[in-house]
């Protein structure tokens, strides 16, 4: 009898080592922050937006041309193209966690050999809107542990688009919003565009309503846009020479006259962003609307 309460107790004092132990082993691994890299921007942008600091990604130089917000974290390493990225930089820096779109897919069989790689998919034929960019927001923040900064994220945001959608005239008619390919043809957006979702949730409308693509664009010669009224937003950049073209260039001339409107420059905001960068155009088209009423 005293032999099997001898027993007992030290079962007992080893369930409870072992437990205490778990337990440790798990805390470590909640606190010890994630060792992740993106070779997407969109996927890019939003980490940083939740607070993860990526220890890698893709062609920041590009990153700073287009997305340029939130700014990249000065301890990322950039690991190279994001078609070609350094294999043995990134097998060096040792992430836990690779994401990647399906643009890039080619490259899982490469980069799953360096750590596991998840690929998650935003851009898809009638999935961008608030709701799909809330759930692709969702999707990272249950992979990398940050569900909570995920729901700050979009309350944030909701509210600032809010606030932004108080500064709209009224009387503000749809947008014409356009890419310059070169000084005959653009990408005009419009459904399952981020720029469509920013414009709608400060109150605009878009006044391109022709079928777009799984990015939300359609690629026209400007003559196409001749029967589409409705003020003319020019995202930048530009390709060089397309400003100077542009002035002396009578159809276009012709074409912003028609609008009743002079045609509006936005700096470069990330086509194919989520919420940051949804957020981030819809500030840049308030200023610029605003700045054009004061005028």
């Amino acid at each position: 009898m005293k032999k099997d309460f001898i027993t007992m107790k030290h079962s007992m004092i080893l369930m409870v080592f072992f437990a205490f132990f778990a337990s440790n082993i798990l805390q470590a691994e909640q606190t010890t922050p994630l060792r992740v890299m993106s070779i997407d921007w969109t996927q890019t942008e939003t980490l940083i937006a939740l607070g993860v600091k990526p220890i890698a990604m893709a062609q920041q130089s590009g990153y700073d041309a287009w997305v340029k917000e939130p700014a990249i974290p000065t301890t990322t390493a950039d690991v190279g193209l994001r078609t070609q990225p350094n294999l043995e930089r990134l097998s060096e820096l040792k992430p836990n966690k690779i994401f990647i779109s399906p643009m890039f897919s080619s490259l899982i069989p490469k980069l799953s050999h360096i750590a596991p790689v998840t690929n998650i998919t935003l851009y898809k034929q009638d999935n961008i809107s608030w709701n799909g960019l809330k759930t692709f927001t969702r999707r990272l923040g249950d992979e990398t542990n940050t569900q909570a900064e995920a729901e700050a994220l979009i309350s944030s945001s909701e509210k600032k688009l809010a606030d932004l959608a108080g500064q709209i005239a009224k009387d503000t008619p749809p947008l014409l919003m356009v890419q310059f390919m070169d000084s005959r043809h653009v990408r005009v957006f419009g459904a399952n565009s981020m720029y469509k979702v920013a414009a709608n949730k400060v109150g605009l409308e878009s006044a391109w309503k022709e079928e777009t693509n799984a990015w939300g664009f359609s690629l026209v010669g400007i003559d196409k846009l001749m029967n589409t009224q409705g003020q003319i937003i020019i995202i930048k950049p530009l390709p060089v020479g397309v400003e100077q073209n542009l002035q002396q260039d009578l159809f276009w001339q012709y074409l912003v006259k028609k609008s009743g409107q002079p045609a509006l420059t936005v700096a470069p905001t990330w086509s194919f962003g989520a919420i940051p960068s949804t957020v981030r155009f819809a500030e840049l088209l308030t200023n610029t609307l605003s700045n054009k009423e004061k005028q």
